[in-house]
């Protein structure tokens, strides 16, 4: 758990849990955007692609939402304790984990919707008009609002690296994890660094996870 004065009941059982969920759920979309491949450099080819594997991509996109969803409890729950920079602290991490985790949960929604699009609007040669160019947009927003919630969560993870490092022994030798993983995160923007993305997403999963296992034994994750 996260050290402080005075966190409360409801705060200290329901952020490892949170950060779990989110670890779990994460992996979840992961695997499922990676079996649906619907990623492809024109929008022809990935709303192809999206057609032929309509139930793994919504799973993916049901997972991201999810994931956002309990990124945003989490953060409300780092909100309420003063020792993780609550609302008597410095709530960059909790405010960040919280815009990551809305966006997040923006671009499953929309992963979703894609998912479920009829299949006449999933064929560019057959569609022109006003549905091409919602189609078009509906990506686009997918593609942005999950880069820049996977962004928000690295630049956490800085802010987070720096707080560690001002701590005990333990939580500096996690500093430098935490730091180079923040950094390896802002690939995201980058569409050729494709195997980046799914080492950070992967570690970033087992960070989550060793987080909330950390606080489940009483253990600070993020110094007050």
């Amino acid at each position: 758990m996260v050290t402080g004065p005075g966190p409360s009941r409801a705060s200290r059982y329901d952020l490892p849990i949170d950060a779990h969920l989110t670890a779990i759920a994460t992996l979840v979309a992961v695997v499922g955007r990676v079996s649906a491949d619907a990623d492809h450099e024109t929008l022809a080819a990935s709303l192809a692609a999206i057609a032929e594997s309509r139930w793994l991509y919504g799973l993916g996109g049901a997972g991201r939402f999810l994931s956002g969803v309990a990124l945003i409890a989490a953060a409300w729950c780092l909100f309420s304790i003063p020792g993780a920079g609550g609302r008597r602290g410095w709530p960059v991490v909790p405010l960040l984990f919280a815009a990551s985790g809305a966006l997040t949960a923006c671009s499953g929604l929309i992963a979703v919707v894609l998912a479920g699009m009829p299949p006449e609007w999933m064929d560019v040669a057959r569609i022109e008009g006003v549905v091409l160019s919602h189609q078009e947009a509906t990506a686009w927003l997918r593609k942005f609002t999950g880069a820049a919630g996977f962004a928000l969560a690295g630049l956490a993870l800085i802010v987070t690296a720096w707080r560690q490092r001002s701590a005990g022994a333990e939580l500096r030798r996690i500093a430098p994890v935490s730091a180079l993983l923040g950094l390896a995160i802002q690939f995201v923007w980058l569409d050729a660094a494709t195997v980046v993305h799914m080492i950070t997403g992967t570690v970033f999963v087992v960070w989550l996870g060793a987080g909330g296992a950390m606080l489940l034994k009483g253990r600070a994750w993020i110094p007050g």
